[in-house]
């Protein structure tokens, strides 16, 4: 089966572009990476960190999953990709920076918000089995809010859950005990392109501030 156009015309575009102009770059990659930050992000199509913060290749190690979720830790924790990534990107890659990147109108964190409602029921086993890791932050919000606001909330104490989680696994417990890791929290709205960045101490999200 042929690749769809829009496949094969997009990446005319980028060998004829992007990668002439970048080759010495590809050609110090091919050599390895050493990215400054390890990016978890949503798999949503309309997030892409790297072009929010005009990162070039090899500036972020990038890990999607549903909803942005670092689930809890366990030792019996196999076949966790989240994990996964995280180990490699702290023990193999020396990866010293960590952004969890949550954004508005999630749709994972909408369809935890109908599970636990109970608007809807759980019949989707891989992605419901998921979506539980957000139970505690969901405990967390003010369910007399409107819907929206509800959704708001919740994809802001998921990312507060998420680096609860985070920092309870061995490798990031002992970097954050030796002072070489940084972790930030950021809510991103597709709507206005707006980012607010989690304040640790306060548990509240705050206008980020580029001036």
């Amino acid at each position: 089966m042929p690749l769809p156009d829009f496949l094969l015309n997009g990446y005319k575009d980028w060998i004829d572009n992007t990668f002439a102009r970048k080759k010495n770059l590809f050609k110090k990659l091919s050599r390895g990476q050493n990215p400054k930050a390890l990016v978890i992000s949503c798999c949503d199509s309309r997030v892409h960190a790297d072009k929010i913060f005009k990162a070039d290749e090899g500036d972020f190690f990038i890990h999607r999953n549903i909803a942005n979720i670092i689930p809890k830790y366990k030792n019996s924790s196999k076949g966790n990709e989240t994990l996964a990534a995280l180990e490699y990107g702290l023990g193999s890659l020396k990866i010293r920076n960590i952004i969890i990147l949550g954004h508005s109108n999630c749709g994972g964190i909408n369809h935890a918000l109908n599970l636990f409602s109970n608007k809807e029921e759980y019949k989707n086993q891989s992605l419901d089995n998921w979506i539980k890791n957000i139970k505690p932050a969901y405990k967390l919000i003010d369910r007399n809010k409107s819907g929206k606001e509800q959704l708001n909330s919740l994809e802001k104490m998921n990312i507060i859950n998420s680096i609860s989680n985070l920092e309870k696994i061995p490798i990031v417990n002992k970097l954050n005990s030796k002072k070489q890791l940084n972790i930030y929290g950021l809510w991103f709205e597709i709507k206005s392109g707006k980012i607010m960045i989690l304040n640790r101490e306060k548990k509240i999200f705050e206008n980020f501030s580029y001036l």
